[in-house]
């Protein structure tokens, strides 16, 4: 991962150093190339186009950015808008050159700014329109009569269509330090059947590819063939790669991936569409989606991905430290914004050091997504580490890591030890999966402050191997997270399970909550699997600190809330529906300082009764529906609560949750509820086993 040294592309570079000698070009009306209207052509013209060209800003006249007069304004424009800022700073004449007024200096005329394929030629154009000779070209070299290799660093537009093509950038990262080329697609259709059809070697900044707007662009690999890197993808970088534009990139990952990098990955703003036989988008060092510094909710980046075979999207570097032992930050997925669809067979997302989401309307299916039906035999087939090993206590496991999102975190050299990083942090977004594995599982902690969460799975709702962490201690919050688990085998299970504020309506065939120690073994080469068969030593801790949860666990031994160690509550209120409401582990015990929980013994059948909980002044907390059986109530902030109360106003949260979750509101009738609460479990149960 290079860490670049401005925000501008290569081209606006060369303005920029014009700018040191603080020239402009006195002009008179109508002048050409004053793109923000000052009446004189200069420096800041040229960054107020390039900026335009990449989609990041507007022009105050855009007439006047058209420089030769073709109706198109493009890189082509900025390339005679520099030349004539340089040429003004070299004591020349403030005439550019254009198609009536052709330069006489060869290399400026030999200057490749456009490509158009056809079946068996390209033509080739420079900044002025003219076409330039293959041979004659300066910066690019083209081979077999349709393989194009770019060779120094600049904007070069790309458009027409070719059913055997190649575009490759291959630029001297010595003689080009801060290189970076911009491939500009307006309307390409490129298809290759031996090799990569977009294929970086070497590149020392990185490449930028445009999705030119109100354009369709396709990419298109064979089904059998090995490129340069002895690797494939249809969009293949051996460096640092970004999207950006407003307009269509549709990418087919025929033999393999659909977009490789073996640096970083940026997907800043653009439709883009990928298919792919085995993973959709690889990054090894990191995959980023959604600039971080957009102004425009990220209202122009829509991301869907099949991926018929492999994962999602992934990140694959586990390198934590460089040859001097300073840390690295690689091996990430992070999401900031945009409309993110993911269909996989195995993984949605997977990172192999940490996940971070802030934002993002994201929706993953994976595998058969939480229909899944069927019996683990212990195998484990295709994603690497993350199969089901069928040993965490359920019988319909796939055998196969088909989860929503993963995190897999670094181990030691045999695979059996955690050393760092797997972490999950997610703080925005709405977040929609539907798994036949665990929907999120990370390696190491799991830390949710924000986000709006709709979950179906045939496996575990949300599983951390170590902490996992629910809203803001203290926020005093209902809505800041806002979970719903429709199907589960069990909801939220961890080590130590700190639930501090938010939102949480659970059905689950088993626990609700588990705070059991050890790893599970379904996300890394962990194969400790969670504490269970004979390790009843293990042990997890339950903090309930605030928020509001429902969970409605299926009749039989399974738990509300389980911990195979302590249940502290200190804030909150729980309504626990299971066999066993709340059980603690051999020794332990529910140690109550504050909240309010409600227990009952229904299981998860007949969610049809209206709950409401009023605090201590007797206000509305929130309404909200789960079984009936015989519900008891214990209380150390003296709240109470009411069955088959009739609420009006208040604020509906968990749209998507049939169950009428509403925060705040006016309640009316209903019969309060005066039994005692049982925990259910307790010292001498079987506390977290999962079984």
């Amino acid at each position: 991962m290079k860490k670049k040294q401005n925000k501008q592309t290569y081209a606006a570079a060369i303005a920029a150093s014009a700018m040191a000698l603080a020239l402009t070009v006195p002009v008179l009306a109508a002048v050409k190339g004053d793109v923000n209207g000052d009446g004189s052509i200069g420096v800041a013209d040229a960054v107020m186009l390039c900026k335009y060209l990449a989609t990041e800003g507007t022009l105050a006249d855009a007439d006047s950015a058209d420089y030769n007069s073709d109706g198109i304004i493009n890189a082509a424009d900025l390339t005679l808008v520099k030349r004539a800022i340089m040429s003004a700073s070299q004591g020349g004449t403030d005439t550019p050159d254009t198609p009536d007024n052709p330069s006489t200096d060869p290399e400026s005329e030999n200057l490749v700014a456009s490509v158009t394929f056809a079946d068996t030629a390209v033509t080739l154009k420079n900044a002025a329109g003219n076409e330039v000779a293959a041979d004659k070209a300066e910066n690019v070299k083209v081979t077999e009569g349709t393989v194009v290799t770019i060779t120094q660093p600049g904007e070069i537009d790309a458009d027409g269509t070719c059913a055997s093509g190649q575009i490759c950038v291959e630029v001297d990262k010595t003689a080009y330090p801060e290189g970076q080329v911009t491939l500009n697609l307006r309307g390409l259709t490129l298809t290759n059947p031996k090799d990569s059809p977009i294929y970086v070697a070497s590149i020392a900044e990185e490449c930028v590819i445009t999705v030119k707007k109100d354009t369709v662009n396709t990419i298109t690999d064979g089904t059998e063939y090995q490129n340069a890197d002895g690797d494939s993808g249809a969009i293949y970088s051996c460096d640092d790669l970004k999207f950006k534009g407003k307009g269509t990139l549709i990418v087919n990952g025929k033999c393999a991936d659909g977009i490789v990098s073996k640096d970083d990955i940026k997907i800043w703003n653009g439709d883009i569409q990928v298919t792919a036989a085995d993973d959709g988008i690889r990054g090894k060092d990191s995959v980023r989606i959604g600039d971080p510094d957009a102004t425009d909710n990220y209202e122009s980046l829509k991301l869907t991905v099949k991926a018929e075979q492999g994962d999602g999207i992934k990140s694959t570097s586990t390198t934590t430290a460089k040859s001097d032992g300073t840390a690295v930050n690689q091996g990430f997925v992070r999401i900031n914004g945009g409309t993110i669809s993911i269909e996989s067979y195995l993984d949605g997302i997977q990172a192999e050091q940490n996940v971070e989401i802030s934002g993002g309307d994201i929706s993953i299916k994976t595998y058969t997504g939480s229909s899944f039906t069927g019996s683990s035999t212990g195998g484990q087939q295709g994603g690497g580490w993350g199969g089901g090993m069928g040993m965490d206590g359920n019988p319909n496991k796939t055998d196969v890591s088909a989860k929503g999102i993963k995190s897999v975190g670094i181990y030691d050299e045999a695979g059996t030890t955690w050393q760092s990083a797997g972490d999950i942090t997610i703080t925005g977004g709405h977040i929609t999966i539907d798994s036949s594995d665990d929907a999120l599982h990370c390696g190491g902690s799991m830390t949710l402050t924000g986000g709006v969460f709709t979950i179906a799975t045939a496996d575990d709702g949300f599983h951390a191997d170590h902490n996992l962490t629910i809203g803001t201690e203290n926020a005093g919050t209902y809505d800041d997270v806002q979970i719903y688990i429709s199907k589960a085998y069990e909801g939220i299970e961890g080590v130590n399970i700190y639930q501090n504020s938010g939102t949480v309506y659970i059905v689950s065939t088993d626990d609700g909550y588990n705070a059991a120690g050890g790893a599970d073994g379904s996300g890394s080469a962990n194969q400790n699997p969670w504490g269970r068969g004979g390790m009843s030593t293990s042990y997890g801790e339950l903090w309930l600190r605030g928020g509001l949860v429902a969970v409605n666990s299926a009749n039989g031994d399974h738990d509300g809330l389980d911990s195979n160690g302590p249940i502290n509550m200190s804030g909150g209120y729980y309504l626990c529906n299971g066999q066993e409401p709340l059980d603690s582990g051999d020794g332990y015990s529910l140690s109550q300082t504050g909240g309010t929980y409600i227990t009952m013994t229904a299981g998860n059948t007949n969610l049809n009764t209206t709950y409401t909980i009023k605090d201590k002044s007797g206000s509305v907390v929130a309404t909200f529906k789960s079984a009936g059986g015989n519900p008891g109530i214990s209380s150390k902030d003296s709240s109470t609560a009411y069955s088959g109360a009739t609420v009006t106003g208040g604020t509906e949260i968990l749209a998507d949750c049939p169950y009428g979750v509403t925060l705040g509101g006016t309640a009316a009738g209903g019969t309060q509820i005066t039994g005692s609460a049982s925990s259910g479990g307790g010292p001498g149960g079987r506390g977290g086993m999962g079984w």
